[in-house]
């Protein structure tokens, strides 16, 4: 098998001959007949087993999902780690519009955080992940509404031409178009289907076909057997994998792998810490075991192969490539068996690909399956370059770049095997530019002729200019859907020479690449204006009182910025709108600006120095006529976002956020209200063994309100040592209403906390964000009163949106509709019910 040639071999064949010749008098061969042991680290014998197990297997096995951490990790798991499969991930969206169970973030901003998140998770599934970029509006209840928000035909046009760019062979998928899934879920699985067609048909979607992109048949599309309304026979051909088989060489069960790969995910945490915890959530039993995974073959192209066995645990099982070209992809051997069965024996590993790979004939890039012989040849390259125990590390500074700035790359090769070498040169590309960059742009050597010793390290610099043209993608929420969340690719290769062989040892790394200067953040945002922020001019007239605003900006450039930062939408004197500012190289500064906002619509700040600009950042204003009764002090136990205090020092409240140790110690009583956050109880589950101190507080005349908690993180539980939380029964079903325009019922028009000392109306309800709630009540004691009532279009009505029950001489009012959101989002009747609930029991002003 003659392989692809090296970078620098495609420079200078001329060049190369003479370094050949050099190399091979200053650096002899080692000996090495006798030498068994691997050498390296455990993580060295895992990498060069791994990169034998690929050389072994040219299919690719796509997992296809709606969201973040919907893929089958384990599955993708296995395929690589036991069958040596090339993986790839695809998913619909980024997952913004779910929930952040470790930080304030949402939205775009939680997008770009799960992105990459994904990409650490794929990290340990060995797999690549690529995204749609439809966006996540939220929970959906049907595939009818999430194509009314993609649009049909642009998410299938977007499948299509993933799959043609990716070529998988195989399709993989946790979704169904059962109408009791997610609407996403049921999208993407419609989809899929679809483009198992599409992406093989010339006719659709013509205009792709440029530039590389091909059609491509899909083999096979496999569905999990259990969320398929498909019908299908009892003897359709099935894959099963086993979670609790143990991976040889890593030492531990895939199953722990998935979880591993799973915590990636911490935004949509807590996960299990264990394999058996896992194992806990599907069964009551005390098995550690987790259930066998199947799958279900619901298509498959004509003359896909050898018909799948009803045994099969292998999705490529029968597949067959064509004579021809499997010859060409056939990886070496020693005495007949596996390269893997000799990873302790990196030298043979080493003789048997260095001798072979100067064999057979050139590769026809001109083929169909060109893909698969690129992604041969660099599986070929890889596996060199690690048994002859040679590895490239790199550095790249800054880690943040702008657009026509330098970057320094910093190579550092290091040569742990018996055999000493030379580096024939290393540089740095930018592959989505199509140009490599270099110190001197009329070669592509930035350093040459240096000797590799056994045992030894060599360490380069190259100074790179970033192309002024270079895409920002910083903030990462402002470039989510404009493919530029993943960074800036940096490949940095190294061109090394051992034995009879010159390979390519390669590093790809990332950067983010940023405006020259940024505004980072402003705080308050949005601003919410209460009666507090307004004081009587005369008669007829309000004004608006100053608010403090905090803006932080970061100079992303090596020389220092000297500028003025502006705030355009004041309602006073403009040249009280500017301050002067000056920033260090890289520095990140907080300035205050005290400004008058209007009492609706926007503020939008600009950073400029007359030359360079910060992209604008606009703040959005809101006036809610929200009045609270006097003299409240709120305590609350904050869950990760910060749209509760910033909402209570918005309706002017002295508020006092609790730890655990002081819900435990404290005097409570001191408190006209406390205010357990969203899914506390399961972020901080210590307060569970506190929460009759928050019972007692009630009893003895607090008000304790409660804000939504998922179903299992509530309900009583004695595996989790978990009772009933509320003073009453109170039990959360798994039902939410996800239309936000979904009208809202008064039941009890005339309770209080509905009046006092607002008068909700219908009004509160309108322009909200996302959903109305979720996880609502199921079941609960005559004690409370149910306030409202909601339901999706076509469904019964929910009543457990707003509970509230007197309890000894206090109160307690549970609501599980998203107030949070609608904070965030300023809008006004979230604060008007904030504040009576706040105020509940207590007099008016």
């Amino acid at each position: 098998m003659k392989k692809n040639k090296p970078l620098f071999l495609r420079v200078s064949p001329l060049l190369l001959a003479l370094l050949c010749v050099v190399t091979l008098i200053a650096f002899p061969r080692a000996q090495h007949a006798n030498q068994t042991a691997s050498g390296g680290t455990n993580d060295d014998r895992v990498a060069l087993y791994q990169a034998l197990l690929d050389l072994t297997n040219p299919w690719t096995v796509m997992c296809i999902a709606a969201h973040p951490d919907d893929e089958d990790g384990t599955s993708l798991i296995v395929m690589r780690h036991k069958y040596g499969a090339h993986t790839v991930s695809l998913f619909s969206t980024f997952g913004e519009g779910g929930q952040n169970a470790i930080g304030p973030e949402l939205y775009e901003e939680l997008g770009a955080i799960r992105a990459r998140e994904t990409m650490a998770a794929a990290e340990i599934q060995g797999s690549e992940p690529h995204f749609l970029g439809l966006k996540d509006f939220g929970y959906s209840k049907s595939a009818e509404e999430a194509f009314r928000v993609w649009g049909h035909d642009e998410a299938l046009r977007r499948m299509v031409l993933q799959i043609r760019k990716l070529r998988p062979d195989v399709i993989i998928t946790n979704h169904s178009v059962a109408n009791n899934d997610h609407g996403h879920h049921q999208a993407t699985a419609r989809l899929e289907v679809e483009a198992f067609d599409a992406a093989a048909d010339p006719k659709r979607f013509p205009e792709q076909l440029k530039d590389g992109v091909t059609v491509w048949q899909v083999q096979r599309l496999f569905v999990r057997a259990g969320r398929s309304s498909e019908a299908q026979a009892d003897n359709a051909p099935t894959v099963t994998i086993d979670p609790n088989e143990s991976d040889p060489v890593r030492g531990k069960v895939y199953a722990k792998e998935a979880l591993e790969a799973l915590h990636k995910h911490a935004t949509q945490g807590p996960w299990p810490e264990t394999v058996a915890q896992m194992a806990a959530r599907f069964t009551n039993s005390s098995d550690v075991r987790l259930p066998i995974i199947r799958y279900r073959l619901v298509r498959e192209a004509k003359g896909a192969g050898a018909a799948l066995t009803k045994d099969s645990h292998n999705f490529l099982d029968g597949l067959k490539l064509a004579e021809n070209i499997e010859k060409e992809l056939h990886p070496p051997v020693i005495e007949g068996q596996p390269l893997t069965n000799f990873v302790d024996q990196r030298p043979r590993v080493f003789d048997a690909l260095d001798t072979e790979s100067h064999t057979g004939v050139p590769l026809d890039y001109q083929n169909a399956d060109s893909q698969r012989f690129e992604r041969f040849s660099a599986n070929w390259e890889r596996a060199l370059g690690l048994a002859a125990n040679v590895t490239l590390d790199l550095e790249t500074s800054p880690k943040v770049v702008t657009p026509g700035s330098p970057m320094t790359v910093t190579f550092k090769v290091t040569n742990r095997g018996p055999r000493s070498g030379g580096i024939f040169g290393c540089v740095a590309s930018i592959p989505s530019l199509a140009q490599p960059i270099h110190a001197n742009k009329s070669v592509n050597i930035s350093y040459h002729g240096d000797p590799l010793n056994a045992g030894s390290t060599v360490e380069r610099s190259q100074r790179i200019q970033i192309p002024a043209e270079t895409i920002v993608n910083v903030p990462l929420s402002k470039h989510l859907y404009d493919n530029s969340v993943s960074e800036l690719k940096v490949d940095a290769t190294c061109s090394v020479f051992v034995s009879k062989s010159l390979f390519n040892v390669e590093m790809p790394t990332q950067v983010d690449v940023a405006p020259p200067v940024q505004i980072e953040k402003i705080i308050p945002s949005p601003v919410v204006l209460t009666p507090l922020n307004f004081e009587r001019m005369d008669v007829n007239n309000w004004a608006v009182r100053p608010v403090v605003f905090s803006v932080r900006l970061i100079n992303h450039q090596p020389m220092p910025f000297k500028g003025n930062l502006n705030a355009a939408g004041s309602v006073v004197d403009k040249r009280a709108n500017s301050v002067a500012i000056k920033l260090a190289p890289g520095q990140s500064k907080t300035f205050t600006m005290v400004l008058n906002p209007p009492a609706a619509g926007s503020m939008t700040f600009s950073l400029s120095d007359g030359k360079i600009s910060a992209p604008p950042k606009q703040i959005p204003v809101f006036t809610a006529l929200a009045r609270v009764s006097p003299n409240l002090r709120v305590g609350y136990i904050r869950g990760f976002d910060y749209s509760l205090p910033n909402a209570l020092a918005s309706l002017g409240v002295e508020s006092t956020e609790l730890s655990v140790e002081e819900v435990k110690k404290a005097d409570l009583q001191k408190y006209s209200s406390i205010i357990i956050d969203n899914r506390v109880y399961e972020s901080q589950p210590e307060l569970i063994a506190a929460n009759q101190r928050l019972l007692d507080y009630t009893k003895n005349g607090g008000t304790l309100i409660v804000f939504y908690h998922k179903s299992n993180e509530w309900n009583p539980d004695e595996r989790r040592k978990r009772p009933q939380l509320a003073p009453y029964k109170l039990i959360l079903g798994d039902e939410r209403i996800t239309d936000e325009t979904a009208p809202v019922t008064f039941i009890e028009p005339q309770h209080p906390l509905l009046n006092t000392p607002n008068k909700i109306g219908p009004d509160d309800f309108a322009n909200w964000i996302q959903e109305r709630g979720l996880y609502y009540p199921k079941d609960w004691d005559p004690q409370f009163h149910a306030l409202l009532q909601s339901n999706d279009p076509g469904e019964a009505p929910l009543k457990g949106g707003l509970l509230v029950a007197d309890y000894g001489r206090g109160h307690y009012i549970y609501t599980s509709m998203v107030w949070y959101r609608e904070l965030r989002a300023g809008v006004p009747g979230a604060y008007r019910m904030l504040a009576n609930m706040i105020s509940y029991g207590r007099p008016p002003r």
